[in-house]
């Protein structure tokens, strides 16, 4: 009878041993289940991207020549080219202007220039003169001149100093009289223009909404020639050229 009862509780014993050493290679299984999934997981998972967005332009660019409020124009340019209507133009601008404008024509409008290129003198006189006008209008004496400059420069802070601006207008907006005025960017000319002078270089240099950055009232007829790549880019993100050149100074 004991050598019964102790067979059973041998068996028992055994029978315990195997449950138990079963269970616990269940657990370490799982386990490195578990670590391997954890690595394929951290394998499969994407790169992130360090690499920072590479600008076309480089800040000693000619094309670049920034002439604002705070950089006056250190030399007026040399290499002068006249346009079709007597308007001179940066050389190396002209062809590209040439280009905007037939592209222009083909989609139904005719580009007339009101002003390009101005030295510093003929700015000096442009000042005077409507400051003139002003007074002759009624204008008080101290008021004429501010009044004069809410659409113009102070000589030697032009654009048009550089040779690479030009003020356009479509010819028939010219036509009814009606001149440099912010209801241009309205028209259809007006907004093919914003929407396609990039693809041959050139920028709408003064952005509605962008005031205080470039010191300079919106402008939809002022053109600036900063190269196809810079224009595209620029456009694209909706920049001006200060905040452009900021950029590429980081």
């Amino acid at each position: 009878m004991a050598k019964k009862i102790f067979i059973t509780i041998t068996c028992l014993f055994i029978g315990l041993s195997i449950v138990f050493y079963a269970s616990q290679y269940d657990k370490i299984t799982s386990l490195n289940d578990t670590k391997e999934s954890t690595k394929e997981t951290v394998k499969k998972e994407p790169k992130k991207e360090t690499k920072e967005t590479k600008l076309p332009g480089k800040l000693n660019d000619w094309e670049l020549l920034l002439v604002n409020e705070q950089h006056k124009i250190k030399e007026e340019p040399k290499n002068l080219k006249e346009l079709p209507d007597g308007h001179k133009v940066d050389s190396r601008i002209y062809e590209p202007y040439l280009s905007l404008v037939e592209g222009a024509k083909k989609a139904g409008y005719e580009l007339t220039v009101i002003s390009a290129y101005r030295s510093v003198a003929e700015q000096e006189a442009i000042v005077e003169r409507d400051t003139e006008e002003n007074l002759y209008q009624g204008v008080p004496e101290d008021e004429a001149k501010k009044k004069a400059m809410e659409y113009l420069t102070v000589p030697g802070l032009s654009e048009h100093h550089t040779g690479l601006a030009l003020d356009v207008l479509d010819v028939k907006w010219y036509q009814e009289g009606k001149m440099l005025e912010e209801g241009f960017g309205e028209t259809e000319a007006g907004k093919w223009l914003d929407e396609n002078a990039c693809h041959y270089g050139f920028v709408i240099r003064y952005q509605k909404g962008k005031e205080k950055i470039t010191g300079i009232n919106y402008e939809p007829w002022h053109i600036r020639y900063v190269g196809k790549e810079n224009a595209e880019y620029m456009t694209k993100n909706h920049l001006v050229l200060e905040e452009y050149v900021d950029q590429l100074k980081k």
